[in-house]
């Protein structure tokens, strides 16, 4: 691994890089938020004609709408690294609480869905290639092709219409919730969640089918990227010379072709943080998981722009994170390669 300057050259210019890259990421989603067609003041008052002027610009300063677009920009960037992300227009409640709020449901199934994909996809990938031209090999790269080319959203209905009765009459075919995060209408639980047995298990169950659309696609990629990657690795001159030197195939996969194999990986898995990111917006919505997807869709549809500002900016902010990190991964495991 480099060590000394170069290594401190490299993260000056990654760290430089990160934060130009966020700085960009946010002034985009000012100016793209700021001319979205509609007014959020029509969501926040009656639709009556008689309804007071002098109450529609009273809100349109208490939301500070009002302010050009300069001061507007800078005010954004100043609540954005200060943390005084405003108010809801429609919930009038903070910003901050309603994210977070959301957000732990979120990162509940984004870290399942992540931990399926990469524990999965890697052995599936790792075994297909040890078994190259086996029956495990054509029979999982076929499926992970499949599975690679299907459309997220197409994937959760088929699931939901599995699982939310039972078809054709199969008694024994079983079901699975198909909406929310646990089960609200059981008296035993309540409406609010607690940590109690009960309702761990119907967090866990209602999961199952959200998470499994998730990680499917990604899963299939990552699956595919190791199978290939392996098959480079094992034609290089020292996996020969290790089996001149009489160590199995095995030994050879464990002790040679892995660490050589996983540059590759490491890119593609900051890229898979960011399909399944983006997969949880459609997920959400069809499972009616309330999480930031879900989130996100009811902002845009009632222009809460607050809500939807920094919403924007935190997937943003976690996608660049994630792609940093990998570049540190990859340098470490890696010394041979340099990150400019």
């Amino acid at each position: 691994m480099p060590t000394g300057r170069s290594t401190r050259r490299m993260l000056f210019k990654r760290s430089v890089n990160v934060v130009i890259t966020i700085l960009g990421i946010m002034t985009l989603n000012f100016f793209l938020i700021h001319f979205m067609p509609g007014d959020p003041i029509a969501n926040m008052i009656p639709r009556d004609p008689k309804f007071p002027e002098e109450l529609k610009w009273a809100l349109m300063e208490q939301f500070n709408l009002n302010d050009s677009l300069p001061v507007a920009y800078v005010t954004y960037m100043k609540n954005t690294f200060t943390g005084e992300w405003g108010q809801s227009y429609i919930e009038r409640r903070d910003v901050f609480d309603i994210i977070m709020g959301d957000m732990r449901w979120t990162i509940l199934l984004v870290g399942t869905a992540t931990v399926i994909t990469l524990m999965l996809g890697m052995v599936m990938g790792a075994y297909a290639a040890y078994r190259r031209g086996g029956p495990f090999d054509v029979a999982s790269t076929g499926i992970s092709l499949f599975f690679y080319g299907m459309p997220i959203f197409w994937f959760a209905l088929i699931l939901q219409l599995l699982f939310s009765s039972y078809p054709l009459g199969m008694n024994w075919w079983p079901q699975l919730p198909t909406g929310g995060y646990f089960d609200t209408l059981d008296p035993d639980l309540g409406s609010t969640f607690e940590w109690t047995p009960g309702h761990i298990l119907s967090v866990i169950e209602h999961m199952i089918l959200p998470a499994t659309t998730m990680a499917i696609g990604s899963l299939a990629g990552v699956a595919l990227v190791m199978r290939s990657s392996l098959i480079d690795v094992m034609t290089e001159d020292f996996i020969m010379t290790a089996r001149a030197k009489g160590l199995t195939d095995y030994q050879v996969l464990r002790h040679h072709a892995l660490r050589n194999g996983m540059p590759p990986m490491v890119a593609l898995i900051a890229m898979s943080i960011a399909f399944i990111i983006g997969g949880a917006y459609q997920v959400e919505v069809i499972f009616n998981y309330k999480g930031i997807g879900y989130r996100t869709l009811s902002a845009i549809e009632n222009r809460d722009f607050p809500i939807l500002q920094f919403i924007v900016v935190i997937g943003g902010v976690a996608v660049v994170i994630a792609h940093f990190v990998a570049d540190l991964v990859l340098v470490y495991i890696d010394p041979r390669v340099k990150i400019v």
